[in-house]
Parts: structure tokens; C-alpha cells; sequence
């Protein structure tokens, strides 16, 4: 261990895991506001008892396992329901994730893309993320490494069938706090048969008759429980919104580009703006494959486990049953922090030859990638910030004034307005329609004549044609007054809360909501939903 270089030893890599803890921790603490998918999966969870969460199938367009729904509900039981305390299970996953990654990558790697790794994984924007959502990807990230670590300790010359028996257990739960476990422990469950069908020695016998089965019957019963708990309508805009996101393999081929299917989705990855937001992602990418190809090279055993859930996920997505897309492939992301470091240092004992400086220089100047990331878009991260625009909304807002909220941002307003003195006899909610884009300006057009009316918006990326359509609206027959803007994630609409004058006659005379030219709508339509007719 002496002979180990600094950045090498465990001294070291555990004090990068006290960073990324207090990381963790930070974006916890700063209790940033529930975002819409987050505001609609509290929604369930405070409405629903654990039972009817057992049972039926999510209201609002939500799809969650429902182990991770029953624990975040007991959870709220005894913590109460403020965003903390939803918010306190994924924290203590994430801190586990951030724990358990150091043996991971000690086990797989060799030299300094131990360090490498440990460090790429502390400061990784998703992994802080998800460490304070209250949505399961950070559980998916959880069930990567513990599984893998289980997995790999399995062939151990001195497995006993008390780890044989905890790794069969753990997959046998997790696969019920998190959905794409199912392709974590077929991966794992492939690379043990693959690896036994080629060495055939004894502890590898026994962990594919004691576990594997184990992992097949706990999948078959969580993916059938899956299935059932989607309704119709929200497969089939699911299916929609990751078909037109090329979520899914394309099948035909239908432009030149499909053939780079998946290196585009590994590039992607990497410089996702909502995820990783690395700087030259196809850099990364590359690092990733030749870090692959090295550990093949020098652990087989240990490439299986690393790239065989990934292939999961994979044939999963070709077989058009699960996106290979951005936050919900989420588990497939350890795996690249850990190849992406295998293939750095594999590049720097090729730049070594030269001279170790040169080979340090290297490793150093790759390492800028996700350090530059980090400096970019430092934690704390937020989607939609609810809670500084309606704290802006209450120091403006006068007796009598109008306020209509556009769908979408109805459930934010449910959940934070009775703190910013918005209670519901306060405001109006606006309709929704997939069909009739006009709506949405019919509903504005009441305020007629009105010299108050502030308009309260979210960032809901399938409704952005309609809101620019009524912000567009509303500028063409009043006067833009008092307004605040927060930016929201890369790609997304920012939350305003916008104030309007409709008293002026002339400019109340030059525009029609039958005939004001609309913002036009993208492939996909607005998902007129519950969550939106509920509160109409």
C-alpha cells in the first residue's frame, strides 16, 4: 500500500468521498423547489394511500416502482410531508452510491483511474443531483454499483453462501425500487453464466444456481407489476415522447445517421446539458471505448460485468420496451465513469513511454473535462425554481389582482401558495387541449378590461408553443408590467411570474383569440392529463 501513489491510496480516495458527501449534502440542504415530475409524484403520495400506491396504477402521468412509492410513503409518515423529508431516501442512496463506488473502482481499475473515476463520480452533476429528487434514478445508480460489486466478489475463491445468499437478496429487492434493475441483474446474471460456460470453476457454479434464479423470478414478477401499473394513455405518450426523442433504436433506418444509433446515444450521455454537461462529449465517448476494450484486455471477468448490463439496456431499447435516453438510462452512467477512467490511464501509460511527465500532463488535461463541467454548473441544481418566483409574486402582488396559472404549473401552486399567501379561492386555473390550441387563449381572454392580471407559468417542454402562444397573446392586448424570470434547466422554459395591464381599449381591439396567429406545435402535443382536468 506504501508503495501506491498518493492519488492512489485510500486516504485519498476516501477524501474525495467526503467531498462529493458534502456535495450531496449541500444540494439537499439548499431545498431547491419540487419540479413538475417531482410536484406530481408528492401528488400521488399525498393523496394515496399505501395501499391504493400497492395497487393501481400512478395518476398524473407517473410511472414509479412501487417499492421506491410504498418507502418514500412510510417515509412521510413519520417525517411528515414537507420536500425534505421526500427528498431524505434518495440522499442516503446517493451518499451509499458515492461509498460504495470506491471498492467498485478499486476492484475493476488499475493505477490512477481509481482515483480518476472516484473523483469524475463525487463531482458528477447527475449523481448530485439525484441524490435529492424524489424520483428513483438515483436508486438505478445505487443498483449498478451494489449489484456489480456483489457480483464481481462472487468469484471469490472464499464466497460463502451468506454473500451468495445477500447478493440474491439485494437484486431480489431492488428490482422493485427500480425499474431498469431488471436489466442490471439480467446483465450481471449473463456475465456469471458467460464467465462459468468459460472457466467452469466452482464459486462461479454456485452463484449462477444460487442467484441467478433468484434475480430471473424477482424480475419476471417486477416486470409484470410494471406493466400493469401504466395505463394505456400513459404508454402510449411515453412511447410517443421517447420514440420522437430517439429513445429507441430506430427501426427501419430512416436517415443516414441511424446507423450511429448507439455511439450517438454514448455521446449524448456525456454532454447531455440536463446530465453530465461535458465538454467534448464524443472525447469522453471515445475514452469510454478504449477503456472498455483495456479492460477486456486485462479483466474479463470484470468487462462482463461491466458491459453486459449495458448491452441490457440496449436490446432493450431495440426492442422498443425501454429508452436508452437521457435521466432514465441513468444506470448505465456508472459504467461510463468507470471505462471513461480505464481508458484515460490506459492514454496515459501510452504518453508515458515518452516520459511519466508527459503521461501526468495527459491524465491531468483529461481530467479538465469533468472538472471544467463542475466549475460550469456548480450543485445547487434546480428544474423549475416555484419558490423565489411566488416569493417575487407575493411582494408584488396587490389586493384584487387577477391570477391565472397555466396548466402545468397548477400542481406547484397547490403545494407552495398557501406559504406565499396564494390560497385557492386566489387564482384561476387555465384548460388544457391536445386538440384546440385556442383554448388555451380563450382562457386568457376573460381578463378582458382587467388592468391587473398576472399570469403564473412552469416549464413543461410539451407546452411550450401553447404558453408562448398566450405570453404572445397577452403582450398583442395589454402592457407587460412587473416581471420575474428564472432560468430553468438547459432546454426548458424558464418559471416567470409576468404581470399584465388589459385595460387599454385600442390595444384590446387589435387582437382576437380566433384569429391571433398561434406558435406552432412541435410533433408532439400537449398531454391533457389529470393532473391538469382535476384542477379546472
Amino acid at each position: 500500500m506504501n508503495r501506491l501513489p498518493f492519488l492512489c491510496r485510500r486516504p485519498f480516495l476516501w477524501t474525495l468521498v467526503v467531498l462529493g458527501a458534502a456535495l450531496r449534502l449541500f444540494q439537499y440542504a439548499s431545498d431547491t423547489s419540487l419540479w413538475y415530475d417531482e410536484l406530481s409524484i408528492v401528488r400521488n403520495l399525498v393523496e394515496r394511500s399505501a395501499s391504493q400506491l400497492l395497487r393501481a396504477p400512478l395518476g398524473y402521468d407517473q410511472v414509479a416502482p412501487v417499492g421506491f412509492m410504498v418507502a418514500e410513503k412510510a417515509i412521510s409518515r413519520w417525517l411528515g410531508e414537507s420536500d425534505l423529508a421526500f427528498r431524505l431516501l434518495l440522499l442516503l442512496v446517493g451518499l451509499a452510491s458515492l461509498v460504495l463506488f470506491v471498492p467498485l473502482a478499486r476492484r475493476l481499475l488499475d493505477g490512477y483511474a481509481v482515483p480518476f473515476a472516484v473523483a469524475a463520480f463525487a463531482i458528477g452533476a447527475p449523481f448530485i443531483r439525484y441524490s435529492a429528487e424524489v424520483k428513483s434514478y438515483g436508486i438505478d445508480v445505487f443498483a449498478t454499483i451494489a449489484l456489480s460489486l456483489l457480483a464481481l466478489r462472487l468469484r471469490d475463491a472464499d464466497a460463502t453462501a451468506a454473500r451468495r445468499g445477500l447478493a440474491a437478496a439485494a437484486g431480489a429487492v431492488l428490482v422493485w425500487f427500480s425499474q431498469p434493475t431488471l436489466f442490471v441483474v439480467a446483465g450481471l446474471g449473463g456475465a456469471l453464466v458467460l464467465a462459468w460456460l468459460r472457466d467452469r470453476d466452482a464459486p462461479t457454479r454456485r452463484a449462477v444456481v444460487a442467484v441467478v434464479p433468484v434475480w430471473a423470478v424477482a424480475s419476471a414478477a417486477a416486470a409484470v407489476v410494471a406493466i400493469r401499473r401504466v395505463t394505456p394513455t400513459t404508454r402510449a405518450y411515453m412511447d410517443a415522447f421517447w420514440r420522437f426523442r430517439d429513445g429507441f433504436f430506430p427501426r427501419p433506418f430512416r436517415r443516414p445517421g441511424d446507423a450511429l444509433w448507439l455511439w450517438n446515444r454514448i455521446v449524448e450521455f456525456f454532454g447531455d446539458p440536463m446530465l453530465l454537461r461535458y465538454r467534448w462529449p464524443a472525447l469522453s465517448a471515445a475514452l469510454a471505448v478504449v477503456g472498455a476494450a483495456a479492460l477486456w484486455r486485462r479483466n474479463r471477468f470484470g468487462a462482463l460485468v461491466l458491459l453486459c448490463p449495458f448491452g441490457a439496456g440496449v436490446l432493450a431499447a431495440v426492442a422498443q420496451q425501454f429508452p436508452f435516453k437521457t435521466r432514465v438510462a441513468l444506470f448505465v452512467f456508472p459504467i461510463l465513469m468507470l471505462a471513461a477512467a480505464q481508458g484515460a490511464e490506459w492514454i496515459r501509460r501510452q504518453a508515458s513511454r515518452l516520459h511519466p511527465v508527459v503521461g501526468a500532463a495527459v491524465m491531468a488535461a483529461l481530467f479538465v473535462i469533468p472538472t471544467w463541467s463542475f466549475i460550469e454548473y456548480p450543485p445547487p441544481y434546480w428544474v423549475e425554481d416555484f419558490k423565489t418566483v411566488f416569493a417575487f409574486f407575493r411582494e408584488h402582488r396587490r389586493p384584487g389582482d387577477a391570477v391565472f396559472v397555466f396548466p402545468y404549473a397548477v400542481e406547484a401552486v397547490e403545494r407552495y401558495g398557501p406559504e406565499y399567501g396564494l390560497a385557492p379561492v386566489d387564482y384561476e386555473v387555465g384548460g388544457c387541449s391536445a386538440e384546440d390550441p385556442r383554448l388555451f387563449l380563450r382562457d386568457v381572454d376573460r381578463y378582458r378590461g382587467r388592468p391587473r392580471v398576472w399570469l403564473l407559468v412552469g416549464s413543461v417542454p410539451s407546452m411550450t408553443a401553447d404558453r408562448r402562444s398566450v405570453e404572445g397573446y397577452l403582450s398583442a392586448i395589454g402592457v407587460a408590467g412587473d416581471r420575474i424570470s428564472i432560468p430553468s434547466l438547459p432546454n426548458l422554459d424558464p418559471v416567470a411570474a409576468q404581470l399584465y395591464d388589459l385595460s387599454d381599449p385600442v390595444r384590446l381591439a387589435s387582437a382576437s383569440p380566433e384569429t391571433f396567429p398561434l406558435a406552432p406545435r412541435g410533433p408532439l402535443k400537449p398531454p391533457c392529463s389529470d393532473r391538469v382536468r382535476r384542477s379546472r
